[in-house]
């Protein structure tokens, strides 16, 4: 995975982590800071693995 993948999703967790408890309170589907990161690992793990290619 690129460095610049990488930093956003070090960002972004950094950013869910800081959310208030009232967050989860007020959406009907929530999913924690883990969960998330997870998620948007794997959605970004093609288009890194495309770019390093070459393609």
């Amino acid at each position: 995975m690129s460095k610049s993948i990488e930093n956003y999703l070090k960002t972004m967790r950094a950013f869910w982590q800081k959310e208030p408890d009232t967050a989860k309170a007020l959406a009907p589907f929530w999913l924690t800071p883990e969960e998330r990161y997870a998620l948007l690992k794997e959605l970004m793990q093609p288009i890194s693995h495309d770019r390093q290619s070459g393609r």
